[in-house]
C-alpha cells in the first residue's frame, strides 16, 4: 500500500477526530503520524479547534457555511507554516 502524503493526512484529521474512518486508512494515518513530526504538530492544533468548536457551538447547531469556512482558515494557517 502506498504510503499517504502529509496533504492527504491532513485533509483526512477532522473525519479521524470523529472516529470516522477505520479500517486500513485508519493504519494508514496513524502509520504517517508515528513518522511525521509535522503532521504531529498540525493534528494537535486541529485538536483544539475541535474542541474549542465543540464547547461552544451546540450539537447540530453550526450556522450554514462554518464549517467551509474553519476549513479555509486552516488551510491558510497551514500553507503559513
Amino acid at each position: 500500500m502506498t504510503p499517504l502524503t502529509c496533504d492527504q493526512v491532513v485533509k483526512q484529521f477532522f473525519a479521524y477526530l470523529d472516529r470516522a474512518i477505520s479500517g486500513a486508512p485508519l493504519d494508514q494515518i496513524e502509520e504517517h503520524l508515528e513518522e511525521c513530526l509535522s503532521c504531529c504538530d498540525k493534528l494537535a492544533f486541529s485538536r483544539q479547534v475541535d474542541a474549542f468548536v465543540k464547547a461552544r457551538v451546540p450539537e447540530g447547531k453550526v450556522p450554514e457555511g462554518f464549517e467551509a469556512r474553519v476549513r479555509q482558515a486552516l488551510q491558510r494557517a497551514q500553507e503559513g507554516v
